[in-house]
């Protein structure tokens, strides 16, 4: 077994530029074509090819996570997220963005290309802060993470 801050330390020098969907990829949530997965210690982690999209990534989440704090039921804006509400602020808010550009259309899932679609946003709406977080935000809301199967008795 491997001691977790070994395994913290060795992540942080084999994947400096770690994707900030990193949960969705490996999950199979969402897709990115600026993505590559690696194995650290028998484990899967993904990374960001593309520094400034992952910039991007940067600003749309830290974006989301303050527009989706009601949302999620959250009362200290500091407060930092559970697993389970960084995954839904993280695919919520890719499924919400794919709605919002793509009205009428079903959301695939998994999400396809996140990078192209923040491009897309970009050209669209100018800005992130300018996306319309009225469509974004619901998607977040109502996003659910798939659960998981009971443990068979022995």
């Amino acid at each position: 077994m491997i001691d977790e801050d070994f395994y913290r330390q060795a992540y942080q020098e084999v994947n400096p530029d770690h994707c900030l969907f990193e949960k969705g990829m490996l999950t199979n949530q969402c897709r990115c074509s600026r993505n590559r997965k690696l194995l650290i210690a028998e484990r899967e982690a993904a990374s960001c090819t593309d520094r400034k999209a992952q910039e991007i990534c940067r600003d749309f989440l830290e974006i989301l996570r303050k527009q989706s704090r009601f949302a999620l039921k959250l009362r200290d804006s500091g407060q930092k997220l559970g697993h389970v509400k960084e995954v839904k602020v993280q695919i919520g808010g890719l499924r919400g963005l794919y709605h919002a550009l793509h009205p009428g259309e079903e959301i695939p899932a998994p999400v396809p290309e996140v990078a192209g679609m923040l491009e897309q946003a970009l050209q669209t709406w100018g800005a992130l802060e300018q996306l319309p977080f009225s469509s974004i935000i619901p998607e977040i809301s109502h996003w659910e993470p798939r659960r998981r199967r009971p443990r068979r008795k022995r």
